[in-house]
């Protein structure tokens, strides 16, 4: 009987080993594959959002996009009633052409955005100053001024992609 026990208590102590051998000669096949992730790219799309004033500017601001007149683009001067828009940029002109999803943190409301120029009264990148009739999309009274907005980097409609000249040459 002696036996039986011992014999019983040995191979439930190393039927576990058995498998746990068998996994370490199992892990020890396959195929290795290494993932390599883009740290620029991580990072970018923290910078493509941000949050802070929403402003209009119209009239004679709005002359000689700071965007255009450089990389093969003509000048361009854009219109009251465009959608488009004007932010700090870091010297780098990194916003330029991009489109941004614009949203009144107060009620809600959207507008979609092209950014055409630097934006010189702004204190930082969080900042947009939109024409008169982007404005308007996210608050109907021009005489708020200042809107509390978020905004994020999106991808150009159709009827915003082709705002401005259009690329001359294939100049960089």
């Amino acid at each position: 009987m002696k036996c039986l026990v011992y014999t019983s208590l040995c191979a439930l102590v190393i039927a576990p080993l058995i498998d746990i051998t068998e996994a370490f000669n199992i892990h020890g096949r396959g195929v290795a594959t290494i993932m390599k992730f883009n740290d620029s790219d991580i990072t970018n799309n923290f910078e493509k959002r941000g949050s802070g004033r929403g402003t209009w500017y119209t009239g004679s601001d709005l002359k000689n996009a700071a965007c255009y007149g450089r990389k093969g683009f003509s000048e361009f001067t854009p219109k009251s009633n465009d959608m488009i828009g004007a932010m700090k940029m870091n010297g780098g002109f990194e916003y330029c052409y991009k489109c941004m999803k614009v949203t009144n943190n107060k009620n809600k409301k959207t507008v979609t955005v092209k950014i055409v120029d630097q934006c010189a009264g702004c204190d930082n990148n969080n900042a947009v100053d939109l024409t008169p009739a982007a404005f308007k999309k996210l608050e109907s009274d021009l005489g708020k001024g200042i809107l509390d907005i978020s905004w994020k980097v999106v991808d150009c409609p159709g009827d915003i992609e082709d705002i401005g000249p259009q690329k001359k040459s294939n100049d960089d």
